[in-house]
């Protein structure tokens, strides 16, 4: 790399890694003085930064499976990698060769790994990986990637994209769909729970990458979408906003965060374009940097001076942007404006704070209301038809504010006021009342004449029988009533058994 020089245009070495072949993913290690290329082949190559020359072998699974990610470790000398047999394998490489140190077993559905993600807050104790079927995985690297911890409870499809927190606690995943997922890592008890699907765009756009951010004044997620758009979303109860300015025109494949200075993204398109973001004024800096063909993997080294993309004709692209962005970021005035361009950073935030969870709030059940309160003093009656008649029994043990008003509760009503309307003495009978029968229910037939007969009862004399009406059936244990609107009511309803009418 020449010196850095006060340009409009970064300077750039381009180097040709392979004929024809996709570069799938780029990334730095070794403090940055090498890069490691996967391609589309299945191999991966480490080449110097400065001068892009060819180190030792191309790393290839003994197993022959295809390697489509990598993720270098915090220390830069270990490399995680996720193949389409569902395994993940570290290696160790000594300068000439690379070594498998540790190896997983295949995914319980034999899917492809298609992410992996050191964790940075504990020097890379944990991987997580990414599947096609839609799980995630966490291995322990001291144990050998033995004993994982997984989850398939992401509400996505396929993962395509997977990312650690800064403090370690949450996993951002994507795959190709309108939501993303926050997944909540619980290491005592060795869970990983689902904590918030968040929608991001409509069909017929897609998420297409996702990464961890930080404004000025917190924590946020910032997501590339396969119409060009990039948003943010500010956490933990923002809305997905599109950043401004002209950005890409094509699927945005990859957004990467510049470490030393988290305000810098950079994100690469099919467009055959690389464009910078300052979030802190949610606005594009810089002018386009431009490529021979579709840009398909970016990455930002540990010091920020350097952007590694790859191309899909087999293309390394190595910026140096040191001077660029710093000619590119805007100024403060006096008085921390210029003109409305740039965002104070905010002196409540913390950056090492904890990234806030979905707030769950404890709601108490609601208990529908009871017909009869307990302190109330209930009058004497004789006893009556509902006596016996028990409230209903709800089964959910929190039942929903509709279930509350529902169709149970008019007839409830009815049925209580209707306990007060029927409480009639069984001796004292003043006049003829009407043909409802409330007593034991008694089996009935037609005859083949057609009259109703009562099969089973013993008669029994009754005011009707005594002044000459013998028209209504009567039995032992039967009750009498006057036909009210509220006797009809329920006739209506089939409450209540009911003769035949025959005199009306």
């Amino acid at each position: 790399m020449s010196s850095r020089a006060n340009k409009l245009v970064p300077e750039k070495l381009v180097i040709k890694v392979n004929h024809d072949k996709q570069v799938l993913a780029i990334a730095f290690l070794f403090k940055d003085q090498h890069f490691i290329v996967c391609l589309h082949d299945g191999r991966l190559q480490v080449r110097e930064a400065k001068t892009g020359k060819l180190l030792g072998d191309p790393w290839q699974d003994i197993e022959g499976s295809q390697i489509c990610a990598i993720d270098v470790s915090p220390d830069g000398g270990r490399v995680a990698t996720g193949s389409k047999d569902g395994k993940i394998r570290v290696w160790k490489w000594n300068g000439k060769t690379a070594k498998i140190i540790a190896e997983s077993k295949k995914h319980s559905n034999g899917t492809a790994a298609n992410c992996v993600c050191w964790s940075r807050h504990d020097g890379g104790a944990y991987i997580a990986s990414g599947f096609d079927d839609g799980s995630v995985t966490v291995w322990p690297v001291s144990s050998g990637l033995k004993n994982p911890t997984s989850t398939d409870d992401t509400r996505l499809r396929h993962i395509h994209a997977i990312s650690y927190s800064h403090d370690g606690t949450q996993l951002l995943v994507s795959g190709y769909d309108r939501e993303i997922s926050r997944l909540t890592i619980n290491e005592k008890a060795q869970e990983i729970q689902l904590d918030e699907v968040i929608k991001i765009c409509n069909n017929p756009n897609h998420v297409s990458s996702a990464t961890w951010a930080m404004t000025t004044d917190g924590h946020a997620i910032v997501t590339g979408l396969t119409d060009g758009k990039i948003t943010i979303l500010e956490l933990p109860e923002g809305q997905p906003l599109e950043l401004e300015g002209p950005g890409h025109s094509d699927l945005v494949c990859a957004v990467v965060l510049s470490l030393p200075n988290k305000r810098v993204l950079a994100s690469s398109s099919y467009d055959r374009t690389l464009l910078f973001w300052d979030l802190g004024t949610k606005r594009k800096i810089c002018q386009p940097l431009l490529h021979s063909a579709d840009v398909t993997c970016a990455a930002f080294a540990t010091n920020g001076t350097l952007v590694a993309t790859g191309t899909c004709d087999g293309e390394v692209y190595l910026w140096d942007v040191a001077d660029f962005l710093s000619n590119a970021m805007p100024t403060e005035d006096a008085n921390g404006r210029d003109g409305g361009t740039t965002a104070r950073p905010s002196l409540n935030f913390d950056p090492n704070s904890p990234i806030p969870t979905r707030q769950r709030e404890a709601r108490q059940p609601l208990v529908p209301p009871s017909l009869d309160t307990p302190n109330r003093a209930k009058p004497i009656y004789g006893r009556g038809f509902f006596d016996d008649v028990r409230p209903a029994v709800v089964d959910s043990p929190t039942p929903s504010v509709s279930r509350r008003f529902s169709i149970s509760r008019p007839i409830k009503v009815a049925a209580s006021r209707m306990q007060q309307a029927l409480r009639v003495s069984r001796i004292q009978i003043e006049r003829p009342l009407t043909n409802v029968y409330l007593g034991d229910i008694q089996e009935e037939r037609q005859n083949h004449h057609g009259k109703h007969q009562v099969t089973s009862g013993i008669p029994l004399t009754t005011f009707e029988q005594q002044s000459g009406v013998t028209s209504e059936p009567a039995t032992r244990g039967a009750v009498l009533i006057r036909r009210t609107r509220w006797v009809n009511a329920l006739l209506r309803m089939g409450c209540i058994p009911q003769y035949p009418d025959q005199v009306d």
